[in-house]
């Protein structure tokens, strides 16, 4: 919160105290606490010949303290008899077309959106004072960086000081709302008085658009009405004409829950403060003092800031976010723009610590951020590990001034991810897929590199059996339906359990009870049954592990919290596109395998090298995938504790393999069609998981789309088609039995089974994974094994000592098997370091 300054002596007025017209002394308000900070009133509106300015009035309306309107300006407006009343009506026609109910029109509310004054600053340096225009004046309608005093000899208007007073905000009667705010393209989905707008100022306009303001020469909104809620949708009287399209369908990237929608992972609901708000903000969340009506000027303020610097983000995340930017954003009307000034660098700076704003690349990006000053004081950081979470960590802490030296076991940077370029086109033998793409931080890193994504399909995926036919869509809709059956059952039967079982063994089980509930002694056919193992396929290939080690009660912990929605998406040029510009200018030592990391008596932290070579900082960042700290081949001194111990021991260390191939013809095509993926059903249970699912990674157009067979690449070349096939499950005890020659000519068997009509040849070029047998990887993604549970990614990512921190996708409760979710680790863990470095 803001420091208070210091008071002048005299109490604040904007002219002499006077005995007005009837000869009585100036009253005092009546609101408790108010005549702490101004004895004696002032009326902002004076819009009556009979207003009392600072005299007598009977009574007194308190906006806040400094803010107050007397009784014969009231009447002016409020009564049918007085001249100001049709120009109220008008200002309520609008207010009860647009408004929800959150903020009730009313005489109140009328002078706060209308008569209260704007408040600038004063740009020169050696001022810096605030002034208040007339209220006929809009913010929009000022240039605010180039405001300047027309006498900074002129001292500032007392209530400044009051209103930066820490108890001030307790005042505040009513509430504030922006007017032409850069949130309402944002919020249209929501009544504009919930989310902190003006309904006044509301102007309904094609979704897409981003208005800012109201063209030049047209009426006030609060004289023309504007566009009513409809259950069509929002309809413009000069457009004539339902607009259906909410925003978040035309931009993957949007801050802001939909009202209409369920939560989404990295959105905020517009008008409440989120947990973690409340947790790094306690002084906002509790309730404003004398406060009878659940009012809280606080929260409301607080999420309108908020609001104001998210908007801002999404709309140019390309650029840094100043506060000087942000605060000019504030439409607000009186004083409670000056708080908002002085309580918007400390939002602003949370939510950039947070990873939500000014992260990724961004263009004249001072390094480090200016409101970074005792760069002393900042910690310095051993990352153990380049790859998603490693390099997110380094790149977020280097923001922040604090010396990073990154040491990689390999000779390359990615971990998970690999990027092959052997056939031509990209093809990720690791980590492929942006997975939802709405709000998704490596989202907004392409956007930030100008990056166009490859999004896929997936509405259906086709069957193929080894004898060459697509599945039945009927029998396939039949046994996907009893495959969810038994889910549900499954999801009935966990609910208050103690004792795990592995989810193999459980949906057996299930499996019966779904054929005894359909009719006595009914059995899967062939086909069913085959199909039915293309579902435990896929399964086993989404946790990585053969069911009979997933654990029944926990295979799906991370549905209870909100993810990434939207489809999947490819990156042209693979992750590395965008992994390689966080590594830009970084410390990085490859070929340096961590042996031990050593907690420091003294303070601070030790790792050895393989080599024996010691590295010494303040703190240390461990990366490493979760099946290298189950090797033990990395010893912790101190030995981490037996509850952190048990959690790593306990999780499960997935795998799959990929097998990509190029070809001169997509013959597949002639079957599947242009799909993105395709099915492979094999006809013996042993079998499953060997080239379960191929996608088609053929090269694209820079508009998305394939180009028809034959004809060139874009860039000239000759086109090439390219598949790439997992192995999971069982499978991959023979997979790693095998030589590469082997593996292809076992696949180039299964597409001829697939494909009888097509003359398959050997593919021209290939290249597969052997992610288990890499020392410094040893697996794919983590996943939770029998008697582990979601409570063990959160221990894993607990630190020690707040010296030895712990990052990576087995470490993100929310987001794990995903580079994604690698990424928000390493934010996640640069700001508890940044966090700790403020308390030093």
């Amino acid at each position: 919160m803001s420091v208070s300054r210091k008071r002048k002596a005299p109490p604040f007025t904007d002219a002499p105290l006077v005995t007005y017209q009837s000869g009585k002394p100036p009253k005092r308000c009546d609101r408790r606490g108010c005549d702490h900070f101004s004895p004696y009133p002032f009326c902002f509106v004076q819009a009556s010949e009979r207003c009392a300015r600072n005299g007598y009035t009977s009574r007194w309306y308190h906006l806040s303290a400094g803010q107050h309107f007397c009784n014969e300006c009231f009447e002016y407006f409020y009564r049918s008899n007085k001249p100001g009343n049709s120009l109220y009506t008008q200002w309520c026609s609008v207010w009860e077309k647009e408004a929800g109910d959150r903020v009730l029109g009313g005489p109140k509310i009328f002078f706060a959106d209308q008569y209260l004054p704007v408040w600038v600053q004063c740009q020169r340096e050696e001022c810096q004072r605030w002034r208040k225009l007339p209220p006929a004046i809009e913010l929009h309608h000022v240039k605010q960086d180039i405001v300047r005093c027309s006498s900074c000899q002129m001292p500032e208007d007392e209530v400044v000081d009051m209103v930066l007073e820490p108890d001030w905000i307790n005042t505040v009667s009513y509430t504030p709302l922006l007017r032409f705010s850069v949130l309402a393209p944002l919020l249209s989905e929501y009544f504009p008085d919930g989310v902190g707008i003006s309904p006044s100022t509301v102007r309904h306009v094609p979704r897409g658009s981003v208005p800012t303001e109201p063209p030049k020469g047209e009426p006030h909104p609060s004289q023309e009405g504007g566009g009513a809620k409809t259950e069509e949708g929002v309809v413009d009287k000069k457009l004539n004409g339902p607009l259906i399209l909410p925003p978040h369908l035309l931009d993957p990237l949007h801050p802001f829950h939909h009202p209409q929608e369920g939560p989404r992972a990295r959105a905020f609901t517009p008008d409440v403060m989120e947990t973690e708000e409340k947790k790094a903000f306690p002084e906002y969340s509790k309730p404003c003092e004398g406060n009878t009506k659940g009012h809280s000027p606080k929260v409301e303020i607080f999420c309108i800031i908020r609001n104001i610097i998210l908007a801002l983000w999404f709309r140019n995340c390309q650029e840094y976010l100043t506060e000087e930017r942000c605060s000019r954003a504030v439409s607000l009307r009186g004083v409670v723009r000056i708080w908002c000034h002085h309580e918007l660098p400390h939002i602003l700076r949370y939510l950039t610590e947070q990873g939500y704003v000014n992260h990724g690349f961004l263009s004249s990006c001072p390094r480090p951020f200016p409101f970074v000053q005792d760069l002393e004081q900042k910690s310095s950081v051993l990352v153990i590990g380049a790859g998603s979470a490693g390099l997110a960590t380094a790149h977020h802490l280097r923001n922040f001034g604090n010396k990073v030296t990154i040491l990689e076991a390999s000779g390359r940077i990615g971990g998970r991810v690999q990027d092959d370029f052997s056939m031509g086109p990209c093809v990720g033998m690791g980590a492929m897929f942006i997975t939802g793409i709405c709000n998704n931080p490596l989202t907004l890193l392409s956007r930030q590199l100008g990056i166009d994504l490859w999004t896929t399909e997936e509405d259906h995926c086709e069957l193929i059996n080894e004898k060459g036919r697509l599945s039945d869509k009927q029998v396939d809709a039949g046994v996907e339906k009893h495959f969810n059956s038994a889910l549900d059952k499954l999801s009935a039967w966990r609910r208050g359990k103690r004792t795990d079982e592995s989810l193999g063994a459980k949906l057996d089980d299930l499996h019966e009870a779904v054929l005894m509930e359909q009719g006595n002694g009914l059995r899967y056919n062939e086909e069913e049954a085959r199909l039915l193992d293309f579902h435990y396929s896929n399964l086993e290939f989404a946790c990585g592990a053969t069911l009979n080690k997933v654990s029944a009660c926990h295979w799906d912990h991370n549905d209870t919290f909100s993810q990434f929605a939207g489809c999947h998406a490819l990156l042209p040029e693979g992750f590395l596109s965008i992994l390689s510009r966080l590594a830009e200018g970084a410390e990085i030592h490859f070929n340096t395998p961590v042996q031990e990391v050593e907690l420091r008596g003294e303070g601070g932290v030790a790792v050895v090298d393989t080599k024996g070579r010691e590295w010494t900082a303040d703190k240390v960042v461990v990366t490493v995938p979760l099946a290298v700290l189950q090797s033990g081949t990395i010893t912790f001194t101190p030995p981490l504790s037996e509850r952190k111990g048990g959690a790593i021991r306990r999780l499960g260390a997935g795998l799959v393999e990929k097998v990509a191939m190029s070809f001169s013809a997509p013959f597949w095509r002639n079957t599947v069609g242009n799909t993105d993926f395709f099915g492979h059903v094999v006809s013996r249970s042993e079998h499953r998981g060997m080239f379960g699912l191929f996608y088609d990674m053929s090269p694209r157009n820079k508009d998305g789309r394939r180009p028809d067979y034959g004809a060139s690449a874009e860039d000239g070349r000759e086109q090439t088609y390219i598949l790439v096939t997992t192995v999971s499950g069982e499978a991959l005890g023979d997979y790693e039995r095998m030589t590469d020659g082997e593996v292809i000519e076992l696949c180039v068997r299964t597409l001829k089974l697939m494909f009888p009509k097509e003359a398959i040849p050997h593919p021209d070029k290939y290249v597969m994974s052997r992610w288990g047998a890499e020392p410094y990887i040893r697996m794919s993604y983590s996943y939770v094994a029998v008697g582990s549970s979601g409570a063990d990614y959160d221990t894993l990512a607990e630190d020690v000592a707040g010296r030895i921190f712990f990052a990576g996708e087995a470490t993100n409760r929310q987001h794990p098997q995903t580079v994604t979710g690698a990424y928000l680790s390493g934010i996640r863990e640069a700001c508890k370091i940044i966090g700790s470095d403020k308390l030093r």
